[in-house]
């Protein structure tokens, strides 16, 4: 087990370690930790995995919140030369378990839920070699056989990290990332949001999303800043006191920024930060109450889960989309009229040409989103709609033309949506619908159509027994009623 062999997020830390090793690196809620304690941490952690017979190319699913195990874990199975695999723990065990079917998952280490104790139910042909508490936690982890239909899968060699995403379709697809790719996106975060030693980046949303994870731990672990996160989605928990940082860069959705904002604006006072918001789609006007209070304006990333971060704007009317070093962009089919919502306007599908080839399970077809442009050799589908200049400099991204949306930080399909709807015994039709509130913030609205006469007094139970938490519709209207 040696650091020749390790993966880049290992690679990162060993190589911080003689520069800057007794720093405090991260705080989380139950603990802080310097870079050289997370090495010693990640080393006892990576013994373990190797003596349950864990090594390079086997897949770890990794089930937990915004904890500083999720990091050390990340780490260990990254010097191990295993492929980390984050699953986000919203839905329960249904995320787990559609990855177990799909991928070949050797092992699961994941949080317990409440007093449960009995093992997951694995799909069919997999069996459970071992299950045990790591040292000195309360996570576990399941060590699997693999079934037979796995047994000859295979990765290419280079992959260190996948991540789960959405097709417009709702179909699941898993994106690969090699060691060169999550370096280039971590140093693209470090660039564009300028981080260096003195900063305290912070985050309390999930980084089992890939718009929190790639410009939070990937810029976190690519630069000397410090990292301040927390398993609580809320921003008081992770903003330190004031006079104990140098700079302080939050990265957050719109929502939980905008709510900070107006409360120290109630309260008279304000908090010198750069806010960073993940969401493309957000109207410019949005940041005038952010800039009031935080005193500069927000930072807005244009991200694609198959990608990583494709570029970065201020927010503020004019400004335009710097891209991420290696990143091309150009305007691809027109859409004169738009997408309902803030893309009334219309614009142009956003066409990019990465900085790394897109690898995904199964393959994107051509004209989907991350997909390939037919005739046009390197070239993908965004999604995105924006606005163009007339030197091809892109501006505002006011919406998508397909299904796709970003809710609470995750890329969702509205068909995902539709389709569990359907399934309830009276809805005959369903349609949902991406909105804006008067803030800016996207949210789902459904109508549908149900047979008999009475209500739906099951239907909110329903959606929240069929959906994850981030896709349940926050308004629902029945039509023909």
């Amino acid at each position: 087990m040696t650091v020749a062999g390790a993966g880049q997020f290992y690679r990162w830390l060993d190589e911080a370690v003689p520069r800057a090793g007794s720093q405090r690196s991260l705080d989380s809620q139950d603990t802080t930790l310097s870079r050289r304690g997370l090495l010693i941490r990640a080393d006892k952690r990576a013994r373990e995995l190797q003596g349950l017979k864990i090594g390079a190319g086997d897949v770890v699913a990794l089930s937990m919140g915004n904890v500083a195990e999720f990091v050390i874990l990340l780490l260990a199975v990254s010097k191990l030369g295993a492929i980390a695999m984050p699953v986000d723990p919203a839905n329960g065990d249904r995320s787990l378990l559609g990855v177990a079917s799909r991928l070949p998952v050797r092992a699961v280490l994941r949080r317990p839920r409440g007093l449960e104790n009995s093992p997951l139910q694995y799909p069919e042909g997999y069996k459970l070699l071992a299950r045990r508490k790591l040292s000195g936690s309360l996570l576990e982890v399941d060590t699997l056989e693999l079934p037979e239909e796995h047994r000859n899968y295979s990765f290419p060699g280079d992959t260190e990290y996948i991540c789960e995403t959405a097709g417009a379709d709702g179909a699941p697809y898993d994106v690969l990332r090699s060691g060169a790719h999550l370096r280039w996106i971590g140093e693209s975060a470090a660039k564009m949001l300028d981080l260096t030693a003195g900063t305290h980046l912070a985050c309390a949303q999930a980084f089992t999303s890939p718009r929190f994870f790639d410009p939070v731990v990937l810029g976190w672990l690519a630069s000397e800043a410090r990292l301040v996160m927390a398993d609580n989605p809320t921003l008081e928990s992770v903003l330190p006191p004031v006079g104990t940082y140098e700079r302080l860069v939050v990265v957050d959705l719109l929502y939980t920024l905008q709510t900070a904002a107006r409360a120290l604006k109630a309260a008279g006072t304000t908090r010198d930060l750069l806010a960073v918001i993940p969401q493309a789609t957000i109207a410019t006007n949005h940041g005038r109450l952010l800039k009031q209070v935080f005193g500069e304006y927000p930072r807005q990333l244009l991200l694609l889960e198959e990608v990583g971060i494709l570029g970065a704007r201020v927010m503020h009317r004019g400004e335009r989309f710097e891209l991420s070093p290696g990143v091309q962009c150009r305007p691809g089919t027109v859409y004169p009229h738009g997408p309902s919502g803030p893309g009334k306007d219309g614009g142009h599908e956003v066409l990019v040409n990465p900085a790394h080839p897109i690898l995904t399970r199964p393959p994107i077809p051509a004209g989907q989103p991350g997909g390939p442009v037919d005739g046009a050799p390197g070239w993908h589908h965004t999604g995105y709609l924006g606005s163009f200049n007339s030197q091809g400099v892109l501006g505002e991204v006011p919406g998508r033309t397909d299904s796709l949306v970003n809710l609470e930080g995750r890329r969702a399909s509205l068909h995902t949506i539709e389709a569990a709807m359907l399934r309830h015994r009276r809805i005959t039709a369903a349609e949902a619908a991406v909105e804006y509130d008067v803030d800016g913030n996207p949210f789902v609205h459904l109508r549908y159509h149900a047979t008999g006469s009475t209500p739906l007094d099951d239907l909110e139970e329903f959606m929240v027994d069929s959906l994850p938490p981030y896709m349940v519709p926050r308004m629902h209207t029945r039509l023909g009623a």
